[in-house]
């Protein structure tokens, strides 16, 4: 075996890109329609950004009559983290009503109704979300893996979060959907070098297992460079758990299609 391709394929195993690419096949396999590294300008800097997935899929509305009525497309702004370093979370009990009123401020679901309880940012699994990190490194925050990730799937997301559809037009298909349910989401390559802690047991630290949530108060300029604060929760995914969160997903479109028929 060639000694330069060995050291190659390293490069590649341990490489953001090669992460990049996992995540990219796997939304495409999905036949989702995906756009790779687009660059926006920032409001805030005014300069170029970038992301580095969009994906989009539509799900089809039918109306009372099971008669086809339109599309409900989801949106996801995507960024990958190849985590090498040991990285802390702290965890603590979320904000119920502000995460009641991000989904009925962003979708079709609205205030005292069941099905929006069933949205997955209510789901009781994630009663805890993460709302401070740290990692070993010790970098400025703008150089720090999450604090990267937090920033460019958020900024990401106010920039393209009501343009048009990623997704091409075909015969017998309208272009615009009648909502589009827009997520921040981190993809990692895996959950070994994460740990949480709980703010309020000051338990010790455990090694994180299973996908969850980030909680951010998220301050930015507007395209009118208004200074704007909005409540987000970005899923944090590690890779071979990214079908799961595919689930909850598909379970937020089956509860908002029935709200729009």
């Amino acid at each position: 075996m060639n000694p330069d391709i060995e050291q190659v394929k390293k490069i590649i195993a341990n490489s953001g890109n090669n992460l990049h690419c996992k995540v990219l096949r796997y939304f495409q396999d999905k036949n989702w329609t995906v756009l790779i590294s687009p660059y926006y300008n920032d409001n805030m800097s005014d300069k170029p950004r970038e992301i580095d997935l969009i994906a989009e899929k539509a799900f089809d509305v039918t109306d009372r009559h099971d008669k086809p009525d339109g599309f409900l497309n989801i949106r996801l702004f995507i960024e990958c983290k190849f985590i090498p370093q040991k990285t802390v979370f702290w965890f603590h009990s979320k904000d119920r009503m502000r995460a009641e009123e991000l989904i009925i401020n962003n979708t079709p679901l609205y205030k005292d109704n069941d099905y929006t309880q069933q949205h997955h940012y209510l789901y009781q699994k994630y009663d805890h979300v993460a709302k401070l990190f740290d990692t070993e490194t010790k970098r400025k925050a703008e150089g720090e893996i999450i604090y990267k990730a937090i920033n460019q799937s958020l900024n990401a997301m106010v920039y393209y979060r009501n343009s048009r559809t990623l997704i091409p037009a075909s015969p017998g298909r309208e272009t615009e959907a009648l909502s589009t349910l827009c997520y921040p989401v981190i993809v990692c390559n895996g959950f070994n070098n994460l740990y949480r802690v709980d703010i309020d047991t000051g338990n010790e630290p455990t090694n994180i297992k299973d996908n969850f949530q980030l909680e951010v108060n998220y301050a930015y300029l507007d395209s009118s460079k208004n200074p704007v604060t909005e409540y987000f929760l970005i899923d944090v995914v590690s890779l071979d758990r990214i079908d799961t969160l595919m689930d909850s997903l598909e379970k937020d479109a089956r509860v908002v299609k029935i709200i729009l028929r």
